[in-house]
């Protein structure tokens, strides 16, 4: 098992973040088709930082939200987080349905049902883009939903990553959709043993051949 209590220096970010950029380029034109409205996909972040930090700084722990995670299998190992306040996962609704915006107001099954299609269309574009642009194998498992606090989501996916160390790499991005306001966040979290692959192809140069 890999200690993630090392550091990345800030060369090898850059290509992370270049890399996590492009990907999120792609995969904002696939939800923007999925949710019929612009969509952006930003990356905020791409760092090493600890648990507790990431919670502090989303500022959703008595916040109900919508989360959905997929597991990756392949080269890279962990998970794609999704994460959308109620309001926003409401939203998206109406959009995929073509309704008013504010129509969608209870949490039931549809709204899970487009979370969960949400994290299936973004999460397999990503994957695409890192096979792609690392040359690596890589395939997304069945997401799972959930509506519960953001602080009880983030404790419970985290965990798993609490064995590794006090430290946790991860990509953050956001959505954004200047119109309606709606935003959420996707995380890219992979464990130890996936980051040194990814680091081992940056190595390699196969990252800058995007033919």
């Amino acid at each position: 098992m890999a200690d993630n209590n090392f550091l990345i220096d800030e060369k090898k970010l850059d290509q992370i973040r270049i890399i996590a950029e492009v990907s999120a380029e792609n995969a904002s034109g696939v939800i923007s088709k999925w949710l019929k409205n612009d969509i952006v996909l930003n990356v905020l972040n791409v760092n090493m930082t600890t648990l507790e930090e990431i919670g502090r700084n989303m500022k959703l722990s008595e916040e109900i939200v919508f989360a959905a995670a997929t597991g990756l299998i392949g080269d890279i190992q962990g998970h794609f987080l999704f994460i959308f306040k109620m309001e926003d996962a409401f939203k998206m609704v109406d959009m995929v349905l073509k309704r008013p915006i504010g129509t969608t107001c209870e949490a039931d099954e549809v709204v899970q049902s487009v979370v969960l299609e949400t994290c299936n269309i973004v999460g397999s574009s990503f994957s695409n883009s890192l096979v792609n642009l690392l040359r690596i194998k890589l395939l997304p498992s069945a997401p799972v939903v959930c509506c519960d606090l953001g602080g009880a989501v983030m404790s419970n996916v985290f965990s798993e990553y609490s064995m590794y160390g006090d430290n946790l790499f991860f990509i953050d991005t956001e959505y954004l959709q200047s119109e309606n306001k709606i935003s959420g966040y996707f995380f890219i979290l992979p464990t130890p043993d996936s980051l040194s692959v990814m680091l081992k192809s940056l190595n390699n140069g196969t990252s800058g051949d995007n033919k």
